[in-house]
């Protein structure tokens, strides 16, 4: 559900302002929109999904105990960086630079390089896993895709991608987000025939 509740609140948010270029401008900025307490609620809500996420797949993903803490591990680190976008909102467009708006481009940052990881740590040890098996290639390429999406942030920070910020950061949120719905089908397609067999 966290992906799905993201981008709807969202779109609404976006919806809400006049002007506002999904293309150019970025999620964050969408705070500061008529409507961007959706965005900050959109930001609060990673935190507990993300959270339920970490305990219901770190009881259904890995072979052992050991792969089954990294992955809640995974999505630990995921739900805190959620808070952190929560209460670190980002400058308003064209105010002076702040402490807590250099926090949230910091923040930015460290979702950028634990993401990718965090995907190439659960398609390792997808591999090790017969019932995750088939979800270890699509794991490596959504890291792959992260990573050259990654190499694209500096040209989008004053760059000469700047004009398309906006359309990248959301292929950037969404390379993640929709693995991650894609996981949890495979989990719920896991689990049926288990509970068929009780």
């Amino acid at each position: 559900l966290g992906p799905l509740v993201f981008h709807g609140l969202g779109a609404i948010a976006a919806a809400s302002w006049p002007g506002y270029d999904p293309i150019a401008q970025s999620i964050s900025s969408l705070v500061h929109a008529p409507l961007g307490v959706l965005q900050t609620i959109a930001f609060a809500s990673g935190i507990p999904l993300t959270l339920g996420w970490a305990i219901g797949a770190g009881r259904t993903i890995g072979a052992t105990a050991g792969a089954r803490r990294t992955v809640r591990l995974v999505f630990l680190l995921q739900a805190a960086i959620s808070a952190a976008f929560t209460l670190l909102p980002t400058d308003a467009p064209g105010a002076p630079t702040t402490f807590v708006g250099e926090l949230h481009l910091g923040t930015f940052y460290v979702y950028a390089l634990a993401t990718p990881v965090s995907i190439v740590l659960c398609g390792r040890l997808f591999r090790r896993d017969p019932a995750w098996a088939a979800a270890a290639r699509p794991s490596l390429l959504a890291a792959l895709l992260m990573l050259v999406a990654t190499a694209l942030v500096p040209l989008t920070v004053a760059g000469p991608l700047e004009p398309w910020l906006g359309l990248l950061e959301r292929l950037y949120v969404g390379i993640p987000g929709l693995w991650q719905v894609g996981l949890a089908a495979r989990a719920l397609a896991i689990a049926r025939p288990a509970e068929a067999r009780a």
